[in-house]
């Protein structure tokens, strides 16, 4: 290679490295800067965070549980804490969030209850849908902001993962160093700008509202008979290939620090007129697994398929029971599972 074409390789690393480094400097100077990095710096870029709940927090500490009912609609649609803490004669609190991930999930058991100066906690509940602890969920920028604290380095890592693959450290580094994420809050807003006033200087907002809505909007773009929805597979079932980079082994391990015992409830599905709801081969392998994982690891498990006291007729819409089936529900719960609470 001739002098000139090592000087040439040379200017063009350079120029890649340093560069992308004095964007770090601009980012400062620059509208976006004052964005406040994410909890989770692997997979979201930095913007407005709602607090953390704190005063949640406080009445949590006031009332110090020693039982913690966890999931999103389906814990709450069955579980009537006042009930429960009637029947068990324990302080049983329930903490749903209709819709909520499995993030959410685990960060309420990490900040609302583990790190939360809870002398009284004995245990926490998870009631969760067939293999929902070992999906990731793709969460809603701002869904967790209310449960996360300004760190959360394992939750970082497991959505990393999921969304990043193999390149989530790679990723995770370059973010680090080239802060392109931040470069692009305020970027990114310039550079989908310049054609307009390039085009239409007078009024540039007006012709991208007129491209987005009147040339690209939903009711303009080709219609196509395949579903939206991507299939169920048998590959979302293989618990031994899926349960490493989900949070369920973050779960176990900070539940094992906290001394805080963990049950597992997996609901019923909406049953059939003919009674419980089908089940595929590889969700039956499946929950096999998952019962074998957590039991192996100290915690409670309970499958609630095929059980007869709930029939079609004690549910409401979909997987959701009637009040009255929440009622039965809590009950017949505190006396099938007393020994979680002794």
């Amino acid at each position: 290679m001739k002098s000139g074409q090592v000087l040439s390789l040379v200017l063009v690393l350079a120029g890649t490295l340093v560069v992308p480094l004095g964007l770090r400097a601009v980012n400062s100077a620059l509208p976006g800067a004052d964005v406040r990095e994410s909890y989770l710096p692997s997979v979201e870029t930095p913007r407005p965070r709602e607090p953390f709940d704190q005063p949640a927090a406080d009445v949590i500490r006031e009332v110090q549980p020693e039982f913690v009912v966890i999931g999103d609609s389906m814990a709450g649609i069955r579980i009537d804490p006042l009930q429960l803490t009637r029947a068990t004669r324990t302080r049983v609190i329930g903490l749903y969030q209709q819709g909520s991930p499995v993030a959410y999930w685990y960060l309420v058991l990490k900040n609302l209850i583990a790190e939360n100066d809870l002398k009284s906690i004995r245990g926490a509940i998870f009631f969760f849908r067939d293999d929902q602890l070992t999906t990731q969920v793709q969460v809603t920028p701002g869904s967790l902001d209310r449960v996360a604290r300004e760190r959360e380095p394992e939750l970082d890592r497991a959505l990393a993962a999921d969304k990043l693959g193999a390149f989530s450290e790679v990723h995770r580094a370059a973010r680090s160093v080239y802060q392109f994420d931040r470069t692009r809050v305020w970027f990114e807003p310039l550079f989908n700008r310049w054609p307009a006033e390039v085009v239409q200087p007078e009024r540039p907002s007006e012709l991208i509202s007129a491209m987005n809505n009147d040339v690209f909007g939903l009711d303009k773009l080709r219609k196509f008979e395949g579903s939206d929805l991507a299939a169920s597979t048998t590959e979302s079932l293989n618990f031994a290939r899926h349960v490493n980079d989900s949070l369920l082994p973050e779960i176990l391990r900070l539940a094992e620090r906290s001394h805080i015992r963990l049950a597992f409830i997996r609901v019923q599905r909406r049953p059939t007129p003919e009674g419980p709801p089908p089940q595929s081969d590889a969700l039956k392998k499946y929950v096999e697994d998952l019962k074998a994982y957590v039991s192996a690891r100290g915690a409670y498990f309970h499958d609630d398929w095929g059980d007869p006291d709930e029939p079609l007729s004690a549910y409401a819409d979909g997987d959701h029971l009637t009040a009255e089936g929440r009622r039965h529900y809590t009950g017949r719960f505190a006396e099938k599972h007393a020994r979680f609470f002794q």
